[in-house]
């Protein structure tokens, strides 16, 4: 029973007890003939301040249950029969009221308890109109007629009832839509939230309604942000020519590159656009599997046809070395010749890992601890290691990636840092940078040296296949590293250091939302 009713029933008692005092100081009575007009004064103000307190009670201090409802609708019929019996009796202008409360507490209550109060109200007319008759006060044809008021009593317990079952039921299937509606929305909130596919929802002035989580991982969506300049320019594009395809985009070098896709939304009032922003990492890899497969087979080819003339080539330098007539100019060549040779094969040999490297061994990765024991390892094994140094933002970051793979890429991008900052100071010292980024909670390894740094014509080409500024470097060390990165749905990317120097710098995907 909503408790708003039975205090709407308490306000509805004390209005009535405070005209029914009115009354009886009025020049014209609404009762014509009272039987004892102090007795009826004095009930009706004792059922004004009953009602009253009954009212402050239950709306201020205590919460009403059944038990209290049905008890103040019977005291409720009790106190306007006294009133009557003081009055003109059941047939009095004042015996509606009787009806207005069995039929209130027909509403408020079910069953047994409402049928039971218009028994009573039913049994207390009679006895009250049979002992005005027996005074002399009312005659027989008004015991009839609080029969009739009795079977009225009735009726409107038995209709009230039935009408308020089916608005309960009505009420209780509401609320069960209700439920399953939220649920519902819960559900799809849920389901858009954990998706992989950015979802945006944008008005015609380009002002963003709606984006899920998956947004501020692909373009770093944030709450009461724009759209990034190269999506809003896509969006204006797609507008203007809803056929084209627009282009991938990546909103800054940390960011993975985006597809995005629009429709309209079908709002006859409103101009909305949805758009879906895909990660292509996911078709990277799939590309990747394609291209490894085909450089698989090229490179079983080069094994074939290049490392046997090469393996000749380099058996015969050496035997030419071992040579006691050999001038200098000539060993200077072999050494040339050897020097290629070694260079030649280090192509070849990296060219087949990379071609036989199978499908990572994905797993969740405490990268503090394992950052720290790859370095140690590293300075043991060679001294020029003890110039790197491992620092520390955030002791819980944690990532998905191969392990072997990782440590690969690390080792490559240490190496690489080592040997540039050599090139500028011998003693210059290397750092491992870890951190997590704090809007879309990724974590990130940055590899910073002192060394010249990448200019600028050279940092477009720098991932490239065979790319190499060193004449001794095989070009394919940053490339192999970046594979697999975006094999572990990572990226790797190059940022020039403030004050000179190269940060090579591997973000992660977030260890919960990996594709």
């Amino acid at each position: 029973m909503p408790i708003s009713l039975f205090n709407y029933f308490n306000l509805y008692r004390v209005v009535i007890g405070a005209l029914l005092i009115g009354m009886t100081f009025s020049n014209k009575f609404a009762v014509s003939d009272f039987r004892d007009l102090t007795v009826f004064q004095s009930l009706a103000a004792s059922y004004f301040v009953v009602s009253l307190l009954s009212l402050l009670a239950y709306r201020f201090r205590f919460e009403a249950k059944s038990n209290q409802v049905f008890f103040s609708c019977l005291i409720d019929i009790v106190f306007l029969h006294a009133l009557f019996y003081a009055g003109e009796g059941i047939t009095g202008g004042l015996s509606n009221l009787v009806i207005i409360s069995v039929a209130a507490s027909n509403i408020m209550l079910r069953g047994a308890p409402a049928y039971a109060l218009a028994a009573v109200a039913s049994l207390l007319s009679l006895s009250l109109e049979f002992d005005r008759m027996i005074e002399g006060v009312s005659v027989t044809g008004d015991v009839a007629r609080a029969g009739v008021a009795g079977a009225i009593y009735f009726a409107a317990a038995f209709i009230l009832q039935n009408l308020a079952r089916r608005i309960s039921q009505s009420e209780r299937l509401a609320e069960e839509q209700q439920q399953n509606i939220a649920e519902l929305q819960a559900l799809n909130h849920q389901i858009i939230q954990s998706m992989r596919t950015g979802i945006i929802v944008c008005d015609a002035q380009l002002d963003v309604l709606v984006f899920n989580q998956a947004c501020t991982d692909l373009i770093g969506m944030r709450e009461g942000k724009a759209v990034p300049k190269a999506l809003e320019q896509r969006i204006r594009a797609w507008r203007d020519l809803p056929s084209i395809r627009s282009k991938p985009f990546q909103v800054t070098a940390d960011l993975p590159m985006v597809q995005a896709n629009f429709s309209r939304m079908e709002d006859a009032d409103k101009e909305h656009t949805l758009i879906f922003l895909e990660d292509t990492r996911l078709v990277t890899q799939r590309a990747q599997q394609l291209k490894l497969a085909s450089l698989g087979r090229l490179t079983a080819s080069i094994a074939h046809e290049v490392r046997n003339p090469l393996g000749a080539i380099s058996h015969a330098t050496q035997l030419l070395v071992e040579s006691e007539n050999l001038v200098p100019a000539d060993r200077k060549m072999t050494d040339i010749i050897q020097r290629h040779c070694a260079r030649v094969n280090g192509i070849i040999e990296n060219t087949l890992t990379l071609s036989r490297r199978g499908k990572p061994d994905v797993r969740e990765i405490e990268l503090k601890p394992w950052l720290a024991k790859i370095i140690a390892q590293l300075k043991d094994q060679d001294a020029s290691y003890q110039r790197v140094f491992f620092i520390t933002e955030d002791d819980d970051a944690r990532a998905r990636f191969d392990s072997s793979q990782l440590e690969q890429v690390l080792t490559n991008l240490i190496g690489n840092a080592l040997y540039h900052g050599a090139k500028v100071d011998p003693e210059s010292e290397i750092e491992i940078r870890l951190s997590t980024k704090r809007d879309t909670g990724q974590s990130m390894i940055e590899v910073l040296d002192r060394g010249e740094g990448v200019s600028k014509d050279d940092q477009k080409h720098l991932f490239e296949p065979f790319f190499t500024t060193e004449s001794s470097g095989t070009g394919l060390g940053l490339y192999i590293s970046r594979e697999l990165c975006e094999a572990n749905q990572a990226n790797l990317n190059y940022l020039p250091r403030e004050g000179g120097g190269s940060c090579f710098r591997v973000t992660f995907a977030h260890h919960n939302r990996i594709v």
